[in-house]
């Protein structure tokens, strides 16, 4: 049996994943593999705060278990043998009672969605998803002709991420251990912070722990959540006694915890084949630079490039940090490979990738090949020394060195968007 969900949150507080592993909990069943973290198109204007759905495998278990989370002091398992429920009503009633409970229902844009079903729908709903924006007319069309079960409050809006879930092929995938104080942590001090993050930094596979450009710990998110912070990984193994080691070696309590398999850091949102640029949709192509960098009041810089016969602008904005100091040094003629979003007619920059600088040169007068003396500008397209006879109609071109390496620049972890992968190389 798989049970998705999405819109659970608000802007002001709760988390659907925390409503996940609450329903876990009083469900009393066996997770096949891992509960997934799946986070969906993160230019969607009507979204909650970070995008994500979820979705889980369920059933009661036959074979060896490991321990992947706990709530109110009842442990979560995992198991590759799971034998499916067929009661689907009764499991979707015990469930929606607790989306109900929980859900962030005044916020005007939670509307939650829940779906329970049977197998997996084909993959392409979850690319579509990621990539472009579902109407919720076409996600119930499908829903109903693959007969699902689904609950559904307020608009429903919520049903577009939980089918996106339930057919994310976890192709690429990484994982998340998210721990909990419910119904929100207490402060702490950024000195505690940065000692939790850099015991995450001690567990193999986890990235995106600690900024150190920006003093800042990435794995404490806002308060206004249940989360008290999220360890990513690649490996879910590894992590799986980080739980333990922050209740005995902190003065941090916490009300449970959860692991996630998720499509964080896999670029997944990126178009790659297009026809053409639509808006709310990101993509990844080569493109030509047309004009100098500039930049406005707030420290946002813009750019325009040619692709597929057409001038565009882009745009890298403050949240991005030091990647505007590295691109500001880009040249007319730059072959560059973007990664960013179609937002208002510009793309809005999350990587750059430099493939072939172009040459720029320098022009001043020559110097003279009789004396060495720098010549002078004796009208246009001449010049003269002034120590001997020589004339000359030909300047001087000077190669400037460039600074900017054939890499690829990113935002720093505090600027980086969930489904955005990570790929620094120093200049």
């Amino acid at each position: 049996m798989l049970i998705a969900l999405d819109d659970t949150d608000g802007n002001d507080g709760g988390c659907t994943t925390h409503l996940m592993l609450h329903i876990l909990s009083d469900l009393g069943l066996d997770v096949k593999g891992y509960p997934r973290l799946v986070r969906l198109n993160p230019n969607i204007p009507f979204k909650t705060r970070g995008n994500a759905a979820l979705c889980v495998e369920v059933g009661i278990s036959r074979g060896a278990k490991t321990k992947i989370g706990e709530y109110g002091g009842k442990p979560i398992f995992s198991s590759n043998i799971v034998d499916d429920i067929s009661d689907y009503d009764h499991i979707a009633d015990a469930a929606w009672k607790i989306v109900l409970l929980e859900a962030n229902l005044k916020d005007e844009k939670t509307n939650p969605g829940m779906i329970i079903a049977r197998e997996r729908p084909d993959t392409s709903y979850y690319f579509h998803t990621v990539r472009s924006v579902v109407l919720i007319d076409d996600a119930l069309r499908n829903i109903r002709d693959m007969g699902m079960v689904y609950r559904s409050a307020k608009n429903g809006r919520g049903l577009i991420g939980a089918l996106a879930a339930l057919s994310w092929p976890a192709g690429k995938s990484t994982y998340e251990m998210i721990l909990y104080s419910f119904p929100h942590p207490k402060h702490l001090a950024k000195k505690l912070q940065k000692k939790i993050a850099n015991l995450a930094n001690t567990f193999h596979g986890t990235f995106n722990n600690y900024d150190d450009e920006n003093r800042h710990a990435a794995i404490f998110p806002s308060p206004r959540t249940p989360v008290l912070c999220g360890v990513r990984t690649t490996d879910p193994v590894g992590i799986l006694d980080f739980p333990t080691q922050v209740a005995s070696g902190f003065p941090v309590r916490f009300t449970g915890y959860l692991l996630y398999q998720t499509n964080q850091a896999t670029d997944d949102h990126y178009q790659e084949s297009f026809e053409s640029f639509e808006d709310l949709s990101s993509y990844a192509f080569n493109a030509i630079v047309t004009s100098l960098p500039e930049v406005i009041k707030g420290g946002h810089w813009f750019l325009s490039f040619f692709y597929k016969g057409k001038e565009y602008k882009a745009a890298i904005f403050e949240p991005s940090k030091s990647m505007r100091l590295i691109v500001k040094d880009i040249q007319v003629g730059d072959y560059v490979k973007l990664f960013g979003s179609f937002i208002e007619g510009k793309i809005n920059i999350e990587k750059v990738s430099i493939i072939e600088r172009s040459r720029v040169f320098i022009r001043s007068n020559p110097t003279c090949p009789e004396c060495g003396s720098r010549m002078q500008n004796a009208g246009r397209n001449s010049f003269r020394c002034s120590a001997c006879p020589y004339h000359s109609m030909l300047p001087a071109y000077t190669e400037i060195k460039r600074s900017l390496g054939r890499n690829i620049y990113e935002a720093p972890v505090a600027g980086r968007r969930h489904l955005v992968a990570s790929m620094r190389e120093e200049p």
